[in-house]
């Protein structure tokens, strides 16, 4: 019986550190997110971003921000390429986020 609970252990810290490193992951690139859209804002103080969804099969992320100098807005940002989209007009937006839209 005691042989049992060591893969049985062994099998729950796995799961723990890689689920736990995703969740960190993702903590991560929205802080990231949040930094790029107050300086594309030319601003010191950190967006609010909220309602994201994951697009191109977890390579872009859209989503709404809240800044102090703007009211509301939304965004689109790819992962593999670093680029960011202000606005529901910028073509990037438009691209990848307008069918995932409510």
């Amino acid at each position: 019986m005691h042989n049992l609970w060591i893969p049985v252990v062994a099998i729950f810290i796995v799961a723990g550190l890689v689920f736990g490193s995703q969740a960190y992951s993702e903590a991560q690139r929205d802080a990231h997110i949040a930094a790029t859209i107050s300086d594309s804002l030319d601003s010191q103080t950190p967006a609010e971003i909220s309602n994201l969804k994951r697009v191109n099969k977890g390579y872009g992320v859209c989503g709404d921000y809240a800044h102090s100098s703007v009211e509301l807005g939304h965004f689109y940002y790819n992962s593999a390429t670093k680029q960011l989209a202000l606005g529901i007009d910028a073509p990037l937006y438009r691209d990848n986020c307008e069918s995932v839209s409510e």
